[in-house]
């Protein structure tokens, strides 16, 4: 999205992340997750925060029930979805849809460019549950619009994300639609090979990266990432951070949009390592997917690998298919 504002987010890469997902782990047929987690790590949660829309299914109103038809194509989506958007409130229009870019006008007066790749990468092959799928991004386009006229006070919605290094080259073949621009730089921090981290504005229905300009302006740094905006992550999870054990792997779940940032905590971190026999290695497939484990055990190690490269090999928006060695803070590339 883009607005004529000191924020410019990028809608493409934002929103995705607050959808609902279409699949839960307890369904994967290799991932024997017990009921009970090991241990609960509490959270001081802002009570203040509000709600998500992904289960208000008063929502789902304004799709066109065609949007859950099998044979969709990319364009008609496209199509469906700025006419839902539009609906949620009156005074909004559809300034046009080109290159599945959708332009509205919104009831305050600011247009916006919504990017619509990563929701149908998410939604096309999911016929039938696409409307509860875009729940969130009905309200997301709102809540950047919101966001972007904080200004001093967006610091306190800054939080670290963990994402495919792939992402930066995404980012930069995207144009503006009419004049042909490229979206500003995000700014973005190596982690190892494959891994980055990036400072993004969050909001209950929409995660917005922070472009470098802004996150300059703002002050951030790489060194900053588990400092003020790692706790506000903290802050912002929906639920308290649950570690199950299985099978001779570790799983954090905090609610299914942030486990991969959970991989910059490093007193969650020193808990897993604790428990395990040798270097801690860990996976990071999706974003609200990772594994570890010890080296020590080579079985162990190898059932990671697979778990990780097959979840990453089915993600619309996978992280990494590699693992990584955590030692006290600092994270490498496992052979």
């Amino acid at each position: 999205m883009n607005f004529n504002s000191p924020l410019i987010v990028f809608l493409v890469l934002c929103l995705l992340p607050l959808m609902q997902a279409c699949g839960t782990l307890a369904q994967e047929p290799e991932l024997k997750v017990p009921a009970k987690p090991l241990l609960v790590i509490k959270v001081d949660r802002d009570k203040n925060i509000e709600p998500s829309a992904a289960q208000n299914v008063l929502l789902d109103k304004y799709f066109a029930d065609e949007i859950e038809q099998p044979g969709l194509s990319h364009d008609r989506f496209d199509r469906l979805l700025a006419e839902a958007i539009v609906k949620t409130e009156s005074g909004q229009s559809i300034v046009g849809i080109k290159d599945h870019v959708i332009t509205v006008k919104y009831a305050g007066g600011l247009t916006g460019d919504t990017y619509t790749d990563n929701a149908w990468a998410t939604c096309k092959n999911m016929p039938g549950q696409r409307k509860a799928s875009l729940r969130t991004m009905l309200f997301g386009t709102k809540e950047v619009v919101r966001e972007s006229g904080k200004h001093g006070d967006l610091l306190s919605s800054v939080v670290p994300i963990i994402r495919s290094s792939a992402i930066i080259d995404e980012v930069t073949k995207i144009k503006m639609p009419g004049d042909g621009r490229h979206l500003a730089t995000m700014a973005w921090y190596p982690l190892a090979p494959g891994l980055i981290c990036l400072y993004a504005v969050d909001s209950p229905n929409s995660l917005a990266m922070l472009p470098a300009a802004q996150v300059a302006k703002l002050g951030l740094t790489a060194d900053d990432m588990k400092k003020g905006p790692f706790r506000t992550l903290l802050a912002h999870l929906p639920t308290d951070i649950s570690i199950y054990s299985f099978d001779g792997l570790f799983m954090p779940v905090c609610g299914g949009d942030f486990e991969s940032s959970l991989i910059l905590d490093d007193e969650l971190m020193s808990t897993v390592k604790s428990r395990v026999k040798g270097r801690l290695v860990f996976g990071v497939s999706t974003k609200d997917l990772v594994l570890l484990t010890g080296d020590a055990d080579p079985a162990n190690v190898k059932k990671l690998r697979k778990s990780i490269e097959r979840h990453a090999q089915a993600s619309p928006r996978a992280v990494s298919d590699k693992l990584y060695y955590w030692d006290d803070g600092k994270i490498s590339l496992c052979p």
